[in-house]
C-alpha cells in the first residue's frame, strides 16, 4: 500500500501542467501560476484561470454564477475529469510539482517491487 497526499489540493498538480491546461482551457500558459504547490487555494486559482478562458463553455462550466454562493461552476468536476483523462501529462506536471514527482517515483518503485 502506498498513501500520498497532495500539498494542499489536487488542483495544484493539474495547474503544474501549464501547457496542457492552457490549451484545454483556451488561455495562455503564462497566466497559469508557476509554483502551484505554494498556492493557498489551488482550486480557486484554477477557477480564476478558467474565468479568463476564450471559450464560453469552459467559463460557464467551471466558473460559479454570480450570486450563487458556490466556489466552482456546476460542471467543474466534469471538466476537471475531462482534462485529466484527455489532456493532463503527469510527467510534465511533475517538473513543477515536487510532491507529484515524489508520488510518481514511489509508485514506480512500488510496481518494480511487485513485479521483479
Amino acid at each position: 500500500m502506498c498513501f500520498r497526499v497532495a500539498v494542499r489540493e489536487a488542483e495544484a498538480w493539474l495547474l503544474a501542467d501549464r501547457d496542457s491546461l492552457g490549451n484545454y482551457l483556451g488561455v495562455s500558459p503564462e497566466i497559469i501560476p508557476r509554483n502551484p504547490e505554494n498556492l493557498f487555494d489551488a482550486k480557486q486559482a484554477l477557477v480564476n484561470v478558467a474565468r479568463r478562458s476564450r471559450r464560453r463553455a469552459i467559463r460557464e462550466d467551471m466558473v460559479p454564477r454570480e450570486g450563487s454562493g458556490r466556489q466552482v461552476g456546476a460542471a467543474y468536476a466534469s471538466r476537471v475529469i475531462e482534462f485529466v483523462t484527455a489532456s493532463w501529462e503527469p510527467g510534465a506536471a511533475a517538473a513543477a510539482a515536487p510532491s507529484l514527482r515524489r508520488c510518481l517515483d514511489a509508485l514506480t518503485q512500488m510496481v518494480a517491487r511487485s513485479y521483479p
